[in-house]
């Protein structure tokens, strides 16, 4: 496996799977008439549920436009999806949701996704939460072969959030202007999202329909403070309460 392996780990909701989107988009080649074959330089696959190896190299072979073979065995899907990514010049596979590979097996998995690296040239781009850390610890070799790339939760001093903020007001479909990046009104917004930015997206979507049918017409401290967002810690930390 190459060397430029890189891996994204941040909390659920913040982005991640949007950073991927955004990268397999901009290097999407044009079709060329011509062309004996496509050429897909970069490819985005999700990670099946626990560590299934035919599910993987299925993903793999379906990402880059081809229809797997039925009933073939492990080693046949595998000659499958090598040849496939060789033919189209894959030079990166995105692997969107790495931890969903935890479970029973999955040092199989891994052993899989090291020999991806090592026999077709092929680098990673894996996106996943922290839990990843727990199946890595179980393959040193791959762990080793990954830059480790970590997306904090956004801070109100960050010069991003304002701008963040700034994109979202521009979108808005309200008459009035809210001024998000007012200090306690970003920090509101902060606070109910939980830093992450799919719960700020929701706080700001939900805020404004509340403006809207409050006839407000704008997103200030009453409108956030109306709205309620439940983030996957909260869900977590409800489940293993020694009350419930």
């Amino acid at each position: 496996m190459r060397p430029d392996n890189v891996l994204v780990v941040g909390a659920s909701n913040n982005g991640k799977t949007a950073i991927a989107r955004r990268f397999l988009a901009r290097h999407v080649v044009p079709e060329d008439p011509d062309a004996e074959r496509s050429r897909i330089p970069v490819a985005l696959i999700q990670t099946p549920n626990g560590p299934k190896i035919p599910l993987l190299l299925g993903a793999i072979v379906a990402s880059l436009g081809r229809e797997p073979a039925r009933r073939t065995s492990t080693a046949q899907l595998r000659t499958e999806a090598y040849r496939a990514m060789q033919d189209v010049g894959l030079r990166l596979l995105l692997i969107d949701d790495l931890h969903n590979i935890r479970g029973s097996g999955v040092g199989s998995l891994l052993v899989e996704l090291r020999q991806i690296g090592s026999v077709t040239g092929v680098s990673l781009g894996a996106f996943a939460t922290r839990e990843i850390a727990y199946a890595l610890r179980q393959d040193e070799q791959l762990a080793n072969r990954f830059e480790l790339l970590t997306l904090p939760r956004w801070q109100l001093d960050d010069v991003e959030y304002a701008q963040l903020l700034a994109t979202f007001e521009r979108q808005l479909p309200l008459r009035r202007p809210s001024i998000l990046i007012d200090p306690d009104l970003a920090g509101r917004i902060l606070v109910a999202a939980g830093g992450l930015i799919g719960g700020i997206a929701h706080v700001l979507r939900q805020a404004a329909v509340e403006a809207i049918l409050s006839g407000h017409e704008r997103i200030d401290r009453s409108m956030v403070d109306k709205v309620g967002w439940t983030s996957p810690e909260r869900i977590e930390a409800v489940a293993q309460a020694a009350d419930l």
